[in-house]
């Protein structure tokens, strides 16, 4: 059974209301043998003080909540070390909720983080979330009064503080390097169409091609669910069209892709050239090394928990926006495209969709 400062007061013969005023350094007064003495038997009895109980008294449990839709992907687990790291090094705790992306388990999470008392969430959205079903969150979360902060996926009008890379800025550079390489038919495996960092990509995207006169063409877009069945379906979408390149707007969809190249005998860049997105540390240690937009995931959730903790401590709602960011990592799986090379048509019997 856990140790009360009853027990303390049975075991060493001072009163309970003695023991707590050196538990809370308000001993100004009590003699320093007593304290030592007091301070030698709750390391004996091994005593530590209701969390709960403290947290009822000061308002506060000193504990944040931490929603992700999938710790499986790398992405969100080394987000979570990120937040986990920074927690401890500042003395709070945290309560870890893994949604499989799925929203009314956000809805469930959000509401089972309140009951537990936490002083604030960071809150990663499922990726079934439309705009509606976001609202409904942050409507959930803003009626529960608990502070929060979202990171990554948000949504623009939803008058909180986030945490996120410009996406736009991360599409663009991505298809600008494609351009410059000669690739000027670019297939693109994004996110689901109703998130902000799927839609901002698919911007970025839209202003290389701008850039560089080329017109947007749908048949080139083919819309994943950020994993690898989505883009290894991409790969069956792609066929029959004429493109040397794809853009994946993740690395988990640029996997897929590759895997399935890679059962046809296509070959990354020979047949296929390949760009994804996030830079989790499998892309470096793939056959063929992927070039990638480096998102800074670890330092995301670091700067998280200091926004929240911010929001926490102040009582007052900051409404930030921190925006890092991204930065293209240039490495193997990207190859010369047709406009590159002057001898276009013999390039494209090396082409695979064509």
């Amino acid at each position: 059974m856990r140790t009360t400062i009853k027990d303390i007061a049975n075991y060493t013969g001072f009163s309970v209301t003695t023991i707590s005023l050196v538990l809370n350094n308000k001993a100004d007064k009590i003699p320093r043998s007593t304290k030592n003495k007091i301070l030698d038997a709750v390391e004996e009895l091994n005593y530590h003080p209701n969390q709960l109980a403290v947290g009822l008294v000061k308002k506060r449990t000193q504990t944040i909540g931490l929603i992700i839709s999938d710790v499986s992907n790398v992405f969100f687990s080394t987000l979570a070390k990120g937040v986990e790291d920074s927690c401890r090094s500042q003395g709070w705790n945290l309560i870890l909720c893994n949604t499989n992306d799925k929203h009314e388990r956000d809805m469930s999470y959000i509401q089972v983080l309140a009951n537990k008392g936490v002083d604030g969430i960071l809150f990663c959205m499922a990726r079934d979330s439309d705009k509606k079903k976001t609202k409904e969150s942050i409507q959930l979360l803003k009626k529960l009064k608990i502070p929060f902060v979202m990171i990554d996926r948000y949504l623009e009008e939803a008058d909180c503080s986030s945490v996120i890379v410009d996406h736009k800025q991360g599409g663009y550079a991505a298809v600008k390097f494609l351009l410059e390489q000669g690739h000027r038919n670019i297939g693109c495996v994004t996110g689901p169409s109703g998130l902000e960092d799927s839609m901002e990509r698919l911007k970025g995207y839209k202003k290389a091609l701008e850039e560089y006169h080329i017109t947007f063409r749908n048949e080139f877009i083919y819309e994943g669910s950020y994993d690898r069945e989505s883009g290894a379906g991409a790969v069956d979408f792609f066929e029959g069209r004429e493109i040397s390149a794809v853009f994946a707007f993740n690395d988990m969809s640029a996997y897929g892709v590759y895997n399935s190249l890679k059962k046809r005998g296509i070959s990354v860049p020979g047949g296929m050239s390949l760009i994804g997105y996030d830079d989790i540390f499998f892309s470096e240690i793939l056959d063929v090394p992927l070039t990638t937009v480096k998102q800074p995931i670890y330092e995301m959730g670091v700067e998280s928990v200091k926004q929240l903790i911010d929001e926490v401590e102040s009582g007052v709602g900051a409404r930030k926006c921190i925006v890092f960011q991204p930065a293209l990592i240039v490495r193997e799986s990207v190859g010369y495209g047709p406009a590159y090379d002057p001898d276009v048509e013999s390039f494209k019997e090396n082409t695979f969709f064509r």
